[in-house]
């Protein structure tokens, strides 16, 4: 059991369940830290598998395919050192992130966790938490102060962080969240100088053609930032229901679709003019799904935390409400374009599908944002 009282939230795993499911192999195209104790095993049993990496921060990690591909000791779609595998590795899909509080949450970009098959994710993610308590605790003793120096920033900027106040606004508003009319006026509103106020806030009264322009051209912003990479191997990676590792790039004013093979070579498959992906307004069961999401995002610390970065990061100048409603309708653009992006290559998705399958391609680059704490 849990040592003393532990800040602890698990929240994002009730009613969840999850399993490791063939053929996909997603989390073995993430490359993983070594802890020491992990460094000194590969160091002795497998010295030319690891490499030393510098961002970000100095560390070693286990060594990619050709510099690129999927983790060296992936053979015949399974692990040659699975006893041996590192604690990045076994914790997978799981993320503690370490803040004002430990919360663990569940990586959606795992296919595993949408099949309710398998392993309880709460009594997973308490042993995790168990395993792992003295470093949380160690963790804690350096972001708690952290948060506190934040919250001092806010207050002597005359900034009122409620994030209590806000997390319930906003989950008064989920179902109207997934209407682009709110969520035009949301990311309108957020720029502005004067608070926003989330309860008062109202949706555009139509969705013309000039509003989706808007919509579209502030979702391309966003996926530009991460899909335009310079180098191939830094583009998202959507890993779809065959287990295929697809890659998707902009690239001026298209968007080239690259598959990667378990050897770490890649081949392209097609590619469409970005005029051809249209942000589209969810419907039907699409829609629950994107609520559902919501809510969790809404509940996460990590999500949270980024939106704290981003407060620092502009000196302390905008409102609370501001700086989080801009997170959350730029995070709402961001998927609705992957997953109008997913439905142009792979027509012929299911109601309910489509959203599920962009939720599976964004959330493990929206876990990698950066944020105020750290994750263990």
């Amino acid at each position: 059991m849990l040592n003393g009282p532990l800040p602890l939230d698990l929240s994002e795993l009730e009613g969840r369940r999850f399993v490791c499911q063939d053929p996909c192999k997603l989390c073995c195209l993430c490359q993983p830290e070594c802890l020491p104790g992990e460094v000194e095993f590969f160091k002795r049993n497998y010295p030319n598998r690891l490499v030393l990496k510098k961002e970000p921060h100095k560390h070693y990690a286990l060594s990619l395919k050709k510099g690129q591909g999927s983790c060296s000791f992936l053979q015949g779609g399974r692990c040659e050192v699975y006893p041996h595998r590192p604690h990045f590795c076994r914790q997978f899909p799981f993320h503690i992130h370490v803040g004002s509080r430990a919360q663990v949450e569940l990586d959606l970009s795992c296919r595993g966790v949408w099949l309710d098959q398998g392993e309880d994710a709460m009594a997973e993610g308490l042993r995790l938490v168990q395993e792992n308590e003295l470093e949380i605790r160690r963790t804690l003793k350096e972001s708690v102060p952290v948060y506190r120096e934040f919250t001092l920033n806010c207050l002597e900027a005359g900034l009122d962080v409620d994030v209590g106040k806000v997390r319930s606004q906003v989950t008064a508003r989920l179902d109207e969240l997934t209407d682009l009319r709110l969520i035009a006026s949301l990311l309108e509103e957020s720029v502005e100088e004067d608070e926003l106020s989330i309860p008062d806030l109202k949706a555009k009264p139509v969705l013309d053609g000039k509003t989706m322009n808007e919509l579209s051209h502030s979702a391309l912003e966003m996926v530009t930032d991460s899909m335009a990479a310079d180098e191939l191997f830094q583009a998202p990676v959507y890993c779809a229901p065959d287990g295929s590792w697809n890659l998707f790039r902009v690239l001026g004013q298209k968007v080239e679709w690259h598959v990667m093979d378990a050897e770490g070579d890649v081949r392209k498959k097609g590619e469409l003019p970005i005029k051809d992906i249209k942000l589209q307004q969810p419907q039907g069961r699409d829609r629950q799904v994107l609520r559902d999401y919501l809510k969790i995002l809404n509940n996460r610390d990590s999500f949270m935390g980024y939106a704290f970065y981003l407060m620092d990061d502009y000196d302390y100048e905008d409102p609370w409400p501001n700086v989080y409603g801009g997170v959350l309708s730029t995070s709402v653009l961001d998927l609705l374009w992957r997953t109008s992006l997913l439905a142009a290559f792979f027509p012929g998705m299911k109601d309910g599908e489509r959203m599920r399958e962009g939720i599976i391609f964004y959330d493990m680059d929206r876990l990698d944002a950066p944020t105020l704490g750290a994750f263990i």
